[in-house]
């Protein structure tokens, strides 16, 4: 005998006729991971910005068949100027994309002279049939060509901030992309959002200096490419409370929470260029019978396990006081002798008050062995020694865990 399954209540039933589903598109382009682990924190300006064009002409434009429109293209100068690089400087940022491998020259650009005319020069992303995915620069020969390890980036990310911003502000941006939305779990959604310290910024985007870095944070969040979900707290004592500042994408009508699969289809999207990507480029070559690695070598943060881990002095470090993140970081940051010396040197101090946050300092300054009372101390190390004040040093800890004033 048949089980009816009773029909829904009316309420529940649409009264409008269904039409086919949405395409599959968004405006967004399918990018090598590796123009965020290589190209952004290696390369210049002018070739972060060539590459960025290459990328966008011939992996944000597919056929029905989800494979690019075109691999190779022609590239003049005025179509460079538009890409925001410079005249004077096209010439060295097409040099360096070839030498480092992004880029590939099928056919030379031709100078107009007597019976000739000039022709531009036809280039096309440059591809690397082997297995292994590749971060390190000196061992880079060309975009990892199998199945998975790229991002569908925005395409304001490349038509916007690439074009206008200055190259630390990219990276800014780049970091913030590359760390949420360019990790896939293995139920195939990606990160919304990401805790980053100053720290894991500037060793991920090779920013040289600390407050390069903290001027671009500031015009990436102002200019409203990127958004602080949480602030974060710097726990003077020790660091016992420290929590790190979480970034997510600045999403135009989109809740920062909410989570994202591999393609986030933009509702009631008034720009005109619909039939940019459809769900997927394609890839070069057909991959082999291996398993997908969507999310590339694993990434690195501050509070996973160190790289090599030194259980005693970590052991060392929690004992005298510090909680498990916070010993992680400074172990992973100074040498082990630094650090026990500090902390053999602790009670020799005479610290009076807040003997965890003093130790912290002593760490980060590398003081020398103690003479004196506590207060003669503190104002040698603080001046003589580091030539800042106290203040100073305080607050140049709190830019480390990107916390706001």
């Amino acid at each position: 005998m048949k089980t009816l399954v009773p029909a829904p209540p009316p309420e529940l039933r649409s009264t409008q006729p269904f039409l086919g589903f949405a395409l599959p598109t968004s405006n967004t382009t399918y990018t090598p991971n590796q123009f965020f682990d290589v190209c952004l924190p290696h390369c210049s300006r002018g070739c972060v910005r060539l590459v960025g064009y290459m990328l966008r002409k011939t992996l944000g434009w597919c056929d029905s068949e989800g494979r690019p429109q075109s691999e190779r293209h022609l590239v003049s100068y005025s179509d460079l100027e538009q890409a925001g690089i410079s005249r004077d400087m096209i010439r060295g940022a097409m040099d360096e994309a070839i030498q480092r491998h992004f880029l590939r020259c099928v056919r030379l650009p031709q100078s107009k002279g007597l019976g000739k005319t000039s022709a531009s020069g036809l280039y096309e992303l440059n591809w690397d049939e082997r297995p292994e995915y590749v971060k390190d620069p000196s061992l880079f020969k060309g975009f990892f060509a199998g199945e998975g390890n790229r991002t569908y980036v925005p395409n304001q990310f490349f038509d916007h901030v690439i074009q206008n911003e200055t190259l630390a502000v990219v990276k800014v941006v780049g970091a913030v992309i590359r760390f949420s939305i360019g990790f896939q779990n293995k139920w195939g959604h990606r990160r919304q959002n990401i805790a980053l310290s100053y720290l894991h910024i500037q060793r991920y985007s090779h920013i040289a200096s600390r407050a390069t870095l903290r001027d671009a944070l500031i015009l990436a969040l102002k200019k409203n490419y990127i958004q602080r979900v949480e602030e974060g707290h710097f726990d003077p004592a020790g660091g016992r409370l420290s929590k790190v500042t979480v970034y997510a994408l600045k999403w135009l009508n989109h809740h920062p929470e909410s989570s994202i699969g591999q393609k986030t289809v933009p509702a009631n999207s008034l720009h005109a260029h619909r039939s940019e990507i459809r769900t997927g480029i394609g890839q070069k070559n057909e991959p082999a019978d291996r398993s997908e690695n969507r999310t590339g070598s694993e990434i690195k943060q501050i509070n996973k396990t160190l790289k090599q881990q030194d259980a005693a002095l970590l052991q060392k470090l929690r004992q005298a006081g510090f909680d498990a993140y916070a010993a992680e970081a400074i172990a992973n940051k100074y040498p082990m002798d630094r650090i026990e010396r500090q902390i053999q040197w602790i009670d020799e101090r005479k610290v009076k008050s807040n003997r965890l946050g003093l130790l912290r300092m002593a760490i980060d300054h590398d003081w020398p062995a103690p003479v004196g009372s506590a207060d003669e101390l503190r104002r040698r190390n603080f001046t003589r020694e580091s030539g800042v004040s106290f203040d100073i040093a305080v607050q140049r800890l709190q830019e480390r865990f990107g916390i706001s004033s």
